[in-house]
């Protein structure tokens, strides 16, 4: 049963989600957990109603001994995420949300999109749990399918109003908080800076499957297009490199280049996981669901009557306009299995959201959930998104399955929360990257290889339960992967497919870069 939590309002005075999960949260010794749910502020011009709120939380509660962790497995997540849900409803009926403040008596405001609950993940393999789809390739990263946790601190920054909303299990733990702001506060008025970083090293990135083998799989795909089985598929391809830096630093770094409204860090006993997605797979608040489809890309103009032309270019295209109303089409149907019917309604179509590389064209699909149907089948409904599958989604996830050669993992499933009101948030974890101690039995991962070209990756056991899986984090080379893809049509261009993928990763492989000064000299 999920008990309430102590609350308490500071000013926020301007600060980031990094600066308050820095001064509060972030674990200075491995192999904590903690997590950031980050909107950039000063708060984007383009799109502010996706940027109001951040929130970071530290390590599990410990209830009897028990850290309140889980990583159910492919078949148990969605059954566990209702049991969660009906305990946590349950915890809270008829108690009034405990507040602790020298100023006020009022608990925090409903509005809140958080205010007690879980935090998690879920991986791309869980949509084996939702379908019946072949098992051909394993996953060879050391991230378990689902991880969900109940934080003992959290605190919700409100960009707009200005406010920092602390919550505790316990009265003391508010005292502490704000404690520790106040000793960032002082470090910061004295400038003084935080423990120098040791000396970043990287090797250059290279790609598991080469550029011969992703133009066959993308011409394969169009096969099954010309055969009439599918309108369209998402192809990906995996990256990876060896680097001494830390899963953090390479976060903030990512921020500066590509900052996103469902960005997020998450530090585990598994490694860490560095995202700066642009991309929302589903919002429930008070029963109001929406999901916001990401499908169309160009890049960013070097001045800004080029910038100008090229999204005038992308909006006009007939191909790209085509391809993303299909995909409005895919998200307005899984949003109508669940939804009242007459309420699922398309209240932005073919908007252009502009980032620091790249452009896209998004569009936002909104119903009212039934009253029969719960949180959980609406995630069952939505996962994976659409924009990441292809169309029609299940027999895209068998070709996926198919002609990519091993399971996304993590890339391409979600993270977010889930309050205990019902109240969810996931996006789509696309631009990320997944950060890991190198194996200190088998050498480091990912050695065998040609940059460029298709690598066999001495990778991380996938036969073993997620918990046996835990590693070290004091290893000096971490290894990181990341992924990219691009939508197939009938008339792609496989080598100009193989490229636009590689365009994708680029705000990453700059980040990687940045941290090391000697990456240019490599170039």
């Amino acid at each position: 049963m999920t008990k309430a939590w102590y609350w308490r309002s500071l000013p926020l005075e301007k600060r980031t989600g990094s600066e308050v999960f820095t001064a509060l949260f972030r674990p200075t010794a491995a192999p904590g957990i903690a997590t950031l749910l980050e909107s950039p502020y000063p708060t984007p011009i383009d799109h502010p109603q996706l940027s109001r709120y951040s929130i970071c939380a530290g390590a599990p509660r410990i209830v009897d001994g028990i850290p309140q962790m889980w990583t159910p497995e492919v078949g148990e997540v969605f059954p566990f995420l209702e049991k969660l849900l009906q305990q946590g409803v349950a915890g809270h009926e008829g108690d009034e949300i405990a507040f602790a403040s020298p100023t006020s008596s009022s608990p925090p405001p409903p509005h809140l999109p958080f205010i007690g609950g879980w935090l998690g993940w879920l991986g791309y393999d869980v949509a084996w749990e939702i379908e019946q789809l072949p098992r051909q390739k394993i996953d060879p990263l050391p991230f378990p399918v689902a991880f969900w946790y109940e934080p003992d601190y959290f605190a919700v920054l409100d960009h707009a109003q200005q406010l920092l909303w602390l919550a505790a299990s316990h009265a003391s733990g508010l005292d502490e908080l704000e404690e520790k702001l106040a000793k960032e506060d002082a470090r910061k008025k004295l400038s003084m800076s935080p423990c120098p970083h040791a000396p970043v090293s990287s090797s250059p990135p290279f790609f598991l499957t080469s550029q011969a083998d992703y133009e066959t799989a993308v011409n394969q795909a169009k096969k099954y297009i010309q055969a009439g089985d599918i309108f369209q598929a998402n192809l990906s391809l995996r990256f990876q490199a060896s680097t001494s830096a830390s899963g953090w630093e390479i976060y903030q770094a990512l921020q500066k280049i590509n900052p996103s409204p469902f960005a997020s860090y998450w530090q585990t006993p598994w490694g860490e996981v560095i995202s700066c997605s642009p991309e929302r797979l589903v919002l429930l608040q008070n029963r109001q669901a929406q999901t916001r489809p990401i499908a169309g890309t160009r890049s960013r103009g070097a001045t800004p009557e080029q910038d100008m032309q090229l999204a005038q270019d992308l909006l006009s295209n007939t191909k790209e306009r085509a391809e993303h109303i299909m995909l409005v089409d895919l998200e307005r149907n899984d949003l109508g299995r669940v939804c009242e019917w007459g309420t699922v309604t398309v209240d932005e179509l073919l908007t252009i959201e502009r980032y620091s590389h790249v452009m896209h064209l998004v569009s936002n699909i909104k119903g009212i959930l039934k009253g029969e149907y719960t949180t959980i089948d609406l995630i069952r409904a939505t996962f994976p998104g659409g924009t990441i599958t292809g169309c029609p989604k299940v027999r895209c996830m068998e070709i996926i399955e198919e002609l990519e050669p091993m399971r996304r993992s993590l890339f391409y499933g979600s993270c977010g929360y889930l309050d205990w009101r019902g109240h969810l948030d996931l996006n789509i974890l696309i631009r990320t990257l997944l950060l890991a101690p190198a194996s200190q039995e088998g050498g480091r991962a990912g050695e065998a290889g040609e940059a460029g070209g298709a690598g066999e990756v001495n990778s991380f056991s996938s036969s073993s339960s997620p918990h046996s899986r835990i590693i070290s984090q004091h290893s000096a080379h971490n290894i990181v992967w990341g992924q990219v893809g691009a939508g197939i049509v009938a008339d792609s261009n496989p080598e100009r497919e193989w490229y636009e993928s590689l365009h994708k990763a680029q705000a990453q492989l700059v980040a990687l870069k940045m941290l090391d000064p000697q990456s240019g000299n490599r170039e």
